[in-house]
């Protein structure tokens, strides 16, 4: 090779482009974005349908099936999933992988645009979704008002939404969780009937007053004027004056029979902090943006704008996501910092100071240049891409530790230091260049996984590669070149370790490798029965997807019984919230009663709660695994034994949008049958160990006020029915009869409703016909409770229910599912009843398939570079009789540590794949020189062994040294895939010092080498 030789005499050019790189990546790092996750987009889109006092069987009818309907012309829809339930449902739609998502979302905003004139009128919200990482709230902040006004704190949140919308970096911001404000107009029912007045008469005059049409303009003379007659109301008095009724006895105005007020609307959604009312605003970050510069932008913008609102507001953030990506980013400096002292050492005691000062001088630079090309390939800093620097940690200096330690046996057998130099490093210049590229092929292949879950990690192989290659380019020009500068010829007066090394290769290893080679079947065979032995372990390793995300928040979902009222859902979550405070390393409280919280994790897409239901997200003061595990454990046990609701505590998981993690789909068209079954599951997964929060929708019913019209006496009556329905529609949720403006320059809604709307109000309601004669309302009017329908789903445009659950600490998931899957395969499950499996099982198997592609392209591949390197199928396969150790090993490692077998695992062992063949990449290449001009085969190979043993023993030790930052404080996302690749490389090396040398003198001929 003669790259080395090129960058030693053309030093002053080598060190500027070189240089010129590294400030390339310092200004890349300094400016490029940052976020905590990488940002790519879902091809799922969600439809949220707010229908309010809809069954859900008239949901089911007149709503989603004509919805699904209209998707049967849009292609490539991989599933449809709907949830069916009181007052609403929610459809979510996810197209196959490759697929545009914005072009997907297009089609169905297009579908649900062409439909919706044939839905019911009383569909109050249809929201078209996109669920894509990039919606995600980077900060959530709590706005309050001392005493509550909610007036007050929705117009200083509406201007602080406006504010931080003018940061070029946000993307959107948002106002949660706060009752509408109106003018209300409170109906006093008895005052109604006393003056003989309907309801809707009370309607129709303030519809008509506040009716805003333009008759349009004047022309005078010269000039055009428009004209206004009618309007907005513009203050309260004049609302309150508006005359109803008039005759010869009376004026009748509105304040004579209704009280008329701004107000709170009947509030669906109430947010708090730490026990206060408040409003929550998020912010969204723009892509390809810098988190950090951002956060201070914002920090600064609420900062000027509490300057201009009134002492009695007070702003504080509840969430901050920059804070996260600082303590990943930190924690990559500090794995950084770990790795290079490490491998400092390691050089150090193996090779001496100068030796080690050109080794370590590698890390930092190949950083810096990976991160400039990292920037120009259009990826952020995120989480993956920092676990492809730390993955890369281990694997860089490997280069530069063989093209050293080459380059230090070469320099007493040359003149001069140049020659010494680019020699040194031209004799491993291939065998590098080729263990690099199968490195990198291992690699490689994972940018095919075409799922979420590879957009997910697609940045992480991408790194990997680029550090990789950074360091190659730096072994082979950078390294020669500071070895002339600093290393002697002379050798030198301190032992090192690799003297002590080489000595112990040549006296001990040397000759037990030659009694090896001599009873080389045996030896085959035992390494066989091994090899067997460890794979056996492989079925005692648990299986998982993906682990906690490991993030210092905890979400609590509230679900009360059926019928609950959003008072009462409060008061529990107000009393859950109390107790979780209580704890000292809980930082703050948010409650949302009556929805989830707003969206703050790129794989949470909150569900649009009902009055029964709430969810908290408590924010811990710091993130220490074994305090969070025992704080998670506490709270569940604690509120098992809450009986006024189900609570469930849940930690953040790492992976793509997806169910619980043991989920089961009850498919059929008889809901009785399907309710049955249901409930049978989940009595089944409610006794057995190691599975909670189990959830069944279709499992509790609620109860219903039916409202039946009686058309006969309606008709007879002559009610006009659809007088009749508006009438209702005022009582029982409130009427919008026009819009009110005020000094603000703020419009709200004016709402007349009923004002005591319970139940037994209802017979002080009175109609009137089209004789202008008052009827009692429950003269047409039927009112009683009865047994509502419980939700349920579809799928696949069929009717399903879905019983899942969370597995407790220390079970496996795999396991767990398969005791369910026993159970139903035992089931006498009635005709027409079918079920499959969702969650991570379903998640597995999709990503699981992809990945065992990759497997096999990658090992194809590394294949025929060697074939094409050494020209032989033998060898090739000699080398990669590392790979069934290095997997066997992983399994032993696994199976000590008791961790599971991960996704994370799964890719450290398709990296495994590039990185153990490298060690019998050097040995055979070193053994082939040997043996074109040693006649003795023995001899040759095991000189080559011994040649080889220190370089393949340090690159292994540091590549150990590089990933176990990772493993001891990379938690449990990635302690596996450290410990996959160090225990696999540990059996491995073994392999190569051992059972390479043995198979490369039964299948390796001097005649071969020789063609």
């Amino acid at each position: 090779m003669k790259l080395p030789l090129i960058a030693l005499k053309n030093a002053q050019f080598t060190v500027t482009v070189i240089v010129l790189m590294v400030l390339l990546g310092l200004v890349s790092y300094l400016t490029m974005p940052r976020s905590e996750d990488p940002q790519f987009d879902m091809p799922i889109t969600l439809l949220e349908i707010v229908y309010p006092g809809a069954s859900p069987a008239d949901i089911e009818t007149l709503v989603v099936d004509p919805i699904e309907a209209s998707f049967a012309e849009i292609e490539n829809i991989k599933k449809i999933e709907s949830q069916i339930k009181n007052d609403g449902a929610r459809i979510e739609v996810t197209f196959i992988y490759g697929v545009d998502a914005d072009l997907s979302y297009d089609r169905i905003k297009q579908a649900v645009a062409e439909v919706k004139p044939t839905l019911p009128e009383g569909i109050q919200e249809l929201l078209v979704l996109k669920a894509t990482p990039k919606s995600v709230a980077i900060m959530q902040l709590a706005l309050w008002s001392e005493p509550t006004d909610y007036k007050t704190m929705e117009f200083y949140a509406k201007q602080l939404e406006k504010r931080l919308e003018a940061i070029p970096a946000v993307r959107k911001s948002d106002i949660w969780g706060y009752p509408p404000q109106v003018v209300a107009v409170d109906l006093n029912l008895e005052l109604l009937h006393h003056y003989g007045i309907g309801v809707n008469d009370v309607n129709n005059v303030l519809q008509g007053r506040a009716l805003n049409i333009t008759p349009g303009f004047v022309d005078a003379s010269t000039r055009r004027f428009n004209v206004n007659t009618s309007g907005n109301f513009t203050d309260l008095t004049s609302l309150q004056n508006t005359i109803i009724v008039t005759n010869d006895d009376y004026v009748l105005r509105l304040k004579d029979i209704a009280q008329v007020s701004a107000a709170d609307y009947e509030p669906a959604y109430l947010a708090y902090y730490d026990e206060k009312p408040v409003i929550f605003v998020t912010v969204e970050q723009r892509e390809n943006t810098n988190i950090f510069d951002l956060t201070h932008a914002i920090d600064a913008e609420i900062a000027a704008f509490k300057a201009t609102i009134p002492d009695n507001v007070q702003i504080e953030p509840l969430f901050k996501q920059a804070q996260s990506v600082e303590y990943r980013v930190n924690g990559f400096f500090d794995n950084l910092i770990q790795g290079l002292v490490l491998v400092g050492v390691m050089s150090l005691l193996f090779l001496g100071l100068r030796e080690a000062l050109v080794v370590v001088s590698v890390i930092p630079l190949s950083f810096m240049i990976a991160i400039g090309w990292l920037d120009l390939s259009g990826f952020g800093l995120q989480q993956m891409s920092i676990v492809g620097l730390i993955i890369a940690l281990g694997l860089l200096v490997d280069n530069a530790i063989v093209v050293t330690e080459s380059i230090h046996r070469e320099m007493p057998k040359h003149s001069d230091k140049l020659t010494a130099s680019a020699q040194g490093a031209s004799i491993v210049g291939w065998a590098i260049t080729s263990g690099t590229i199968t490195t990198m092929f291992a690699f490689l292949p994972m940018l095919m996984l075409n799922s979420s879950t590879g957009d997910f990690l697609r940045s992480m192989p991408v790194t990997v590669v680029l550090v990789l290659l950074a360091s190659l380019l730096l072994a082979l020009t950078l390294t020669p070149l500071l070895a002339r500068l600093t290393f002697s010829q002379k050798p030198s007066k301190i032992k090192t370790l690799q003297v002590y090394l080489n000595r112990f290769a040549e006296k001990i290893y040397a000759p037990i490798l030659v009694v090896l080679i001599r009873f080389k079947y045996v030896v085959l065979a035992l390494a066989m029965m091994i090899l067997v032995g460890m794979f056996s372990v492989f079925g005692q390793v648990g299986v998982s997807l993906f682990p906690k995300a490991e993030k210092p928040m905890v979400m609590v979902d509230v679900e009360m019984p059926a019928n609950t009222a959003l008072s009462a859902t409060n008061e529990v979550m107000q009393d859950v919230a109390k107790y979780i405070g209580e704890f000292d390393f809980v930082e703050s409280v948010g409650l949302n009663v009556g929805s989830a919280n707003p969206r703050i994790y790129y794989n949470q897409v909150p569900k649009r709660g009902v009055s029964k239901y709430g969810q908290m997200v408590v924010v811990l003061n710091d993130y220490q695994e074994q305090t969070m595990s025992q704080f998670v454990a506490d709270l569940r046990q604690e509120f098992n034994r809450w009986h006024q609701a189900k609570i469930t505590v849940n930690e953040f998981t790492q992976g793509p949008v997806t169910d619980k993690p043991i989920t089961v789909r009850l498919m059929g068209e008889n809901l009785t049958d399907l309710e049955k079954v249901a409930k049978d599951v989940e009595a089944f997964m409610i006794k057995q160990q190691g599975m909670i929060n189990v959830d069944n929708p279709i499992g509790e019913a609620n109860t219903i006020v039916s409202m039946g019209i009686d058309y006969e006496k309606a008709g007879l009556a002559n009610v006009n029915i659809q007088a009749l329905d508006m009438t209702l529609q005022t009582i029982l949720s409130g009427a919008f009869v026009g819009w009110f403006n005020d000094d603000n320059g703020e419009s709200y809604p004016i709402v007349v409703r009923n004002q005591s709307p319970e139940v037994e109000s209802f017979d002080q309601v009175y109609i009137s016909n089209m004789r202008n004669e008052l009827l009692p309302l429950n003269q047409v009017v039927n009112v009683q409770l009865m047994q509502g329908q419980p939700e349920f789903f579809h799928y696949q445009k069929l009717r399903m229910a879905k019983v899942s659950a969370d597995a407790d600490l220390g079970y496996s998931i795999n396991e767990l599912t398969l005791q369910v899957v026993d159970y139903l395969d035992n089931y006498d499950l009635p005709i027409g009843i079918s079920y499959n499996l969702g969650g991570e099982e379903e998640s597995r198997q999709e990503n699981f398939a992809g990945l065992s592609q990759i497997l096999l392209i990658t090992a194809i591949g590394i294949f025929a570079i060697l074939v094409l390197q050494f020209k032989s199928i033998l060898q090739p396969m000699i080398i990669f009789t590392s790979i069934p150790f290095a997997i066997a090993g992983s399994a032993i490692g696994l199976f000590i540590t008791g961790s599971s077998f991960s996704m994370m695992a799964f890719i450290g062992l398709i990296s495994l794949f590039g990185i153990v063949v490298n060690n019998a990449i050097i040995l055979i290449d070193t053994a082939n020189r040997n043996l074109l001009s040693e006649t003795n085969k023995v001899t040759a190979i095991t000189q080559a062994s011994a040649t080889r043993f220190t370089p393949i023993l340090l690159t292994t030790l540091t590549t150990i040294g590089g990933l176990l930052p990772l493993t001891l404080f990379g938690g449990s996302l990635w302690q596996p895939l450290g410990i996959v690749i160090i225990s696999g490389l540990c059996v491995s090396a073994l392999s190569s010092f051992f059972l390479v040398p043995v198979l490369t003198e039964l299948f390796t001929k001097a005649k071969q080498l020789d063609e």
